[in-house]
């Protein structure tokens, strides 16, 4: 699924019930915490998140596109632009970081 489909299709599915904008984006932070959480209980106490990651992104990703919805932002054209930005500066980042996050990917995460 696209970007802007899902957009269009949460609005229509939140029609009604928005949050105000303040609201909307107070919901991102508390949905970034529980993903957060759910990294913080896999990495440091072990434990199998392989069942609540994915429905914390999920609800992550809810958040975000009710910000966007709620200023009146494209999330694909979001998407496109912030892609644009990262193939920019990843040959820089790449240049200065490859070595350390590849240390720190193998230290870390075990690969």
């Amino acid at each position: 699924m696209d970007f802007d489909t899902f957009q269009r299709g949460l609005s229509e599915a939140l029609a009604g019930i928005e949050h105000p904008r303040v609201l909307a984006a107070l919901a991102l932070g508390e949905e970034a915490g529980e993903v957060q959480r759910c990294v913080l209980d896999a990495e440091g106490y072990g434990k199998d998140v392989s069942a609540s990651l994915p429905g914390e992104l999920g609800d992550a990703l809810v958040a975000l596109t009710e910000v966007a919805s709620r200023y009146g932002i494209s999330l694909g054209e979001v998407a496109d632009a912030a892609l644009e930005k990262i193939r920019r500066k990843a040959p820089a980042w790449r240049a200065e970081l490859s070595g350390r996050l590849v240390e720190l990917r193998r230290r870390l995460d075990g690969v």
